[in-house]
């Protein structure tokens, strides 16, 4: 029977593609992709003044393409409840400590999420709390799997639906590649638990 820990699936919405990227929202899940089992989600929109005081950037490109993306996800990157860059990074350190420490964190291609995200720990001067051997990328395992994420199933584009998403998806990459643990492993549940994380 598995007893590892939980890995952590993260997704940004950025306004770039390269590390330097301003950040606007992170979403993250908790999960074991040998068992199916969903734990914690973490999910925080990112005050955009905050990105540019840490020096981060705006590309042009990916302005004018969240501009042709569905009014929910646009929606969601204007949450009232906004929070500083730092504090949401220091948030999602204290979820991923509690959650999975020393174990992976996942992201959706090896330049993106995680790159990403640790450029904008250094620039905020918090401690990036895992490894670089840490990162994994989803977008190879799906490739080897011969699956996708099922999108539909949230809004596309929000940071935690796509998270979840990409969960589930990376839990039947697993089974599909022989992977999982065949007396742990079960159907991941449909509804999303409780969100972990918040102060």
């Amino acid at each position: 029977m598995s007893h590892d820990p939980l890995h952590i699936m993260v997704d940004l919405e950025t306004f770039g593609t390269t590390p330097g990227a301003a950040i606007a929202s992170i979403g993250a899940v908790a999960f074991d992709p040998r068992t199916g089992v969903i734990g914690p989600t973490f999910y925080r929109v990112v005050d955009l003044g905050s990105c540019a005081a840490a020096g981060l950037t705006f590309e042009p490109s990916t302005i004018t393409w969240w501009l042709r993306q569905s009014e929910a996800a646009r929606e969601a990157l204007t949450e009232a409840q906004a929070c500083e860059l730092g504090h949401a990074l220091g948030w999602f350190r204290m979820f991923y400590i509690q959650n999975c420490r020393g174990r992976p964190i996942w992201g959706h291609g090896a330049n993106f999420d995680e790159p990403i995200l640790s450029a904008a720990f250094r620039a905020v001067g918090v401690a990036i709390p895992w490894s670089y051997w840490d990162a994994r990328c989803t977008r190879t395992l799906f490739a080897m799997a011969k699956v996708k994420p099922d999108r539909a199933a949230g809004t596309h584009h929000n940071a935690l639906d796509d998270a979840l998403a990409q969960a589930h998806a990376a839990i039947a990459a697993y089974r599909a590649l022989g992977l999982a643990d065949a007396t742990d492993a079960a159907p991941a549940p449909d509804p999303a638990p409780a969100e972990a994380g918040r102060p």
